[in-house]
């Protein structure tokens, strides 16, 4: 990383002012390279046996003779009916009964034949269908206190666990396990070339090399929103694996053949947003990527499409404008209009926090300012346009222009502190793609919280156009640190009449003296 400071800036800032320019090898995985040259010399090692915490709880519940039931609690992208089924194989050794939806004659039986619940051993159940049938609860707890042979194990999601939990007062001291999907950097490639290596059997897929094997190690970073963590969200890359392996012609799958299954699948649902593209394209949104504009900013936004789980980035245009009077606060139009969520009302309500803070706490502002997200026609919500809308408001008290050519992210506390924000890697592709089909021009980049350097997990085309000095990333802490980047100006004191603050202030005061005698009309 490299400090940057604009051509009014003196090194000798505060620490909160600061900005740093992310270089490019700031943005290389961290992965730490592997000896192994496919996947063939690696041992199996399955999604289930990565579950310790499981395994600890299934090993209690085989020996207690309190415990009887256990939940297993997974998310959508792992079949949790599947992982149990193995970790009961693994563990007890024995074969556990699979309930997915049975009757109630199928699970209680009768007095001539037993029923999965009044039989022996291991039953796996989707804790949905029990949701499905509370009738059945109290019988339920009858099989459970007179079959003393008996080991259930419910999977669900959190949602179905709590749910479940609500009408079943018996689950309040049963035991309890968390599928993990998030594993360390450290010993990334090995884990995943051993997880792999596992579906050789299980799926037919042939052996991965070593660079195709690092790509998803790379893909698994991204899922987990982390670069020191590889998340694996067993569905999308058992997916993915079996994509790569149809795409492979030698005898082992290669990096380029993982990276055609992750662009195809993204080639399937990203039709939303080349249709966005065209619009820009098509002059259809206006967005700026060159010049300066006071009182407006880009901000960096996550479009998520209804039925599927993919993102993209989108920038919008955010605009500020001053009237005299008022209650000296920020109007956001988003909430007025209703089309905004509660986390972006509270978001708006700290920029007006951190204004007063400022420059209000003495008396009251003079001025009163209104703020909007351009060509929006939906709901809204979020706080991590708080940092776009201060500094935008920022520009109009200050009367200084706002380079275009960048686009922000980020949250705000009242203080100013920069907070970290979701969704970083798709905001800074969606602007790069505009700014690329506008043409680069090397000044063009983004300014995101410095607690988000670790989310970055970009694609090539930008880690490239960034070494090549094209595109540039900067990370701020404060909101001083961002609006000296935006208006090229030092955040400064209030008596610096060459600062952001000065200026504020010297806006403030005139505007606060000025009391006409008569209307505005009279005086032409």
């Amino acid at each position: 990383m490299k400090y940057v400071f604009t051509e009014n800036t003196k090194e000798a800032q505060e620490a909160e002012d600061a900005v740093l320019e992310l270089e490019y090898k700031d943005l290389l995985p961290i992965i730490k390279k592997a000896s192994f040259k496919d996947t063939s010399t690696l041992e199996p090692r399955s999604f289930a046996k990565l579950q310790l915490r499981a395994i600890n709880a299934l090993k209690t519940l085989m020996v207690s003779k309190t415990h009887k039931v256990m939940l297993l609690c997974g998310v959508s992208s792992v079949d949790t009916i599947d992982l149990a089924n193995e970790l009961v194989q693994n563990v007890a050794k024995v074969e556990p009964t699979i309930a997915y939806a049975p009757t109630k004659f199928e699970l209680f039986g009768s007095d001539k034949e037993d029923g999965v619940l009044t039989s022996d051993g291991f039953v796996i159940m989707p804790c949905s269908h029990l949701i499905d049938h509370p009738k059945w609860l109290g019988m339920a707890d009858a099989c459970l206190a007179q079959n003393t042979s008996l080991k259930l194990v419910l999977c669900g999601d959190a949602n179905d666990i709590a749910n479940l939990n609500m009408m079943w007062p018996t689950l309040d001291n049963v035991l309890r396990a968390d599928i993990v999907l998030e594993f360390s950097i450290v010993g990334a490639m090995e884990m995943m070339g051993s997880l792999v290596s596992s579906y050789k059997e299980k799926f037919g897929v042939k052996d991965f090399d070593n660079r195709a094997i690092e790509l998803l190690c790379i893909w698994s970073t991204r899922q987990s929103g982390d670069r020191r963590y590889i998340g694996i969200p067993e569905l999308k890359l058992i997916s993915l694996v079996t994509e790569a392996n149809q795409y492979s012609k030698g005898s082992v799958v290669t990096y380029n053949d993982v990276l055609k299954a992750i662009g195809a699948a993204d080639f399937r649902l990203n039709y939303l947003a080349q249709m966005e593209l065209r619009n820009h394209r098509d002059d259809q949104i206006l967005l700026d990527t060159e010049g300066e504009v006071t009182g407006q900013i880009n901000g960096l936004s996550v479009i998520e499409t209804a039925g599927t789980t993919y993102e993209y980035g989108e920038p919008v245009r955010i605009t500020a404008t001053l009237r005299a009077g008022g209650d000296g606060d920020v109007i956001d139009i988003e909430r007025k209009a209703e089309l905004a969520g509660q986390i972006h009302a509270k978001a708006m309500m700290i920029i007006n926090g951190f204004l007063s803070d400022e420059f209000a706490s003495e008396q009251p502002l003079p001025v009163s300012a209104s703020l909007v997200f351009e060509q929006s026609y939906s709901e809204i919500d979020g706080d991590s346009a708080s940092l776009t809308g201060l500094c935008a408001v920022i520009s109009s008290l200050a009367d200084l222009p706002i380079r275009q050519d960048l686009a922000v992210t980020g949250a705000v506390d009242q203080f100013g502190d920069v907070q970290p924000v979701g969704g970083v890697n798709e905001k800074i592709e969606g602007f790069f793609r505009i700014c690329k089909l506008r043409g680069l021009t090397g000044t063009q980049g983004v300014i995101i919280p410095c607690s988000c350097i670790h989310q970055l997990v970009l694609k090539t085309s930008i880690v490239n156009a960034i070494k090549e000095g094209k595109f540039h990333i900067y990370v701020v802490g404060h909101v001083t640190g961002a609006a000296k980047v935006l208006m090229k100006t030092p955040w400064g004191e209030p008596d610096d009449n060459k600062s952001i603050c000065g200026l504020i202030c010297d806006r403030l005061d005139t505007l606060g003296a000025v009391k006409a005698s008569k209307p505005w009309w009279h005086l032409w």
